[in-house]
C-alpha cells in the first residue's frame, strides 16, 4: 500500500508539473507602412496567466526592456491588463526602418538581453524603386532563431521557466499586401517578399495630367 501510495502521489505531481509547463509565450514583430513618408515598427508580446505566475519577475524583466527599447528609439510602450506588452517605434522612410531595426536587432542590440534566453538576432535589408504613383519594395529579413530552442528558459525560475509553448511570428502590414509568416525555433528564418506603397502626390499629378490632358483635347475639338 505504501507503494501505491508513493506512485500515487508520484504521478499526481508529474501531472500537476506538466500543467503548469503548458504556458504560453506569443511574441510578434511587425511592420507597419502608413505612407510612403512614415511607418511603425512594433512587438508585440503575451505571457499567458499560467506563465506570468510561474514567472514572477519575467513579465517585469520584459517590461523594463522595452521601456529602454521605447527611450532608445524615441518610441512608446504599453503594458495592457491581459499581460500583453507592446513597443512601438515610429520610423520615416526605409533607410530609417532599416537601421532602426538592424541596430536593435543587433549582437549589441536590445534584443539580445531578452531576460533568460539566448540572444534574438535578425537583419533587414529594404530596397525601394520610386515608379511615380508607387514605391516598390523589396524586403529581405533573416532572423535568427537557431539559439532558441522550444526548451530554452527564461526569466529565473530555472526548469519550470521553459517555453513549452511558444508562438513568434513576423508581420508584414502594407496597403498592397498584409501578411504574416510563423517563425520557427532552433533555425535561421529567411523572409523575402515584394510590396507597394501607394504615392498620393504621384496619383495626385497623374489625376491632374489627365484632367489637363483631357481639357485640351475636348478644346481642340471645339476649335475644329
Amino acid at each position: 500500500m505504501a507503494k501505491l501510495r508513493a506512485l500515487a502521489i508520484r504521478l499526481i505531481t508529474l501531472m500537476a508539473l506538466s500543467l503548469c509547463l503548458t504556458g504560453c509565450i506569443d511574441y510578434q514583430l511587425g511592420i507597419q507602412f502608413d505612407s510612403q513618408t512614415h511607418g511603425v515598427l512594433t512587438q508585440t508580446l503575451h505571457l499567458d496567466e499560467q506563465f506570468v505566475a510561474l514567472n514572477s519577475k519575467a513579465q517585469q524583466q520584459w517590461l523594463q526592456l522595452f521601456i529602454q527599447e521605447a527611450k532608445t528609439f524615441s518610441g512608446k510602450v504599453s503594458s495592457l491588463d491581459d499581460g500583453t506588452l507592446q513597443v512601438r517605434i515610429d520610423f520615416y522612410n526605409g533607410d530609417d526602418l532599416t537601421q532602426k531595426f538592424n541596430q536593435l536587432f543587433a549582437k549589441d542590440g536590445l534584443m539580445t538581453q531578452i531576460p533568460g534566453a539566448p540572444p534574438l538576432l535578425a537583419h533587414l535589408d529594404l530596397t525601394q524603386e520610386n515608379w511615380g504613383v508607387a514605391l516598390f519594395n523589396r524586403l529581405h529579413a533573416d532572423i535568427d532563431l537557431s539559439a532558441l530552442e522550444a526548451d530554452s528558459t527564461i526569466g529565473d525560475g530555472g526548469a519550470l521557466d521553459r517555453w513549452r509553448t511558444v508562438n513568434l511570428s513576423f508581420q508584414l502590414d502594407a496597403v498592397s499586401k498584409p501578411s504574416q509568416w510563423p517563425l520557427q525555433t532552433g533555425q535561421i528564418n529567411t523572409i523575402d517578399t515584394t510590396f507597394w506603397i501607394p504615392s498620393p502626390i504621384g496619383i495626385g499629378a497623374l489625376v491632374i495630367a489627365l484632367i489637363c490632358a483631357g481639357g485640351y483635347g475636348i478644346q481642340r475639338s471645339f476649335n475644329k
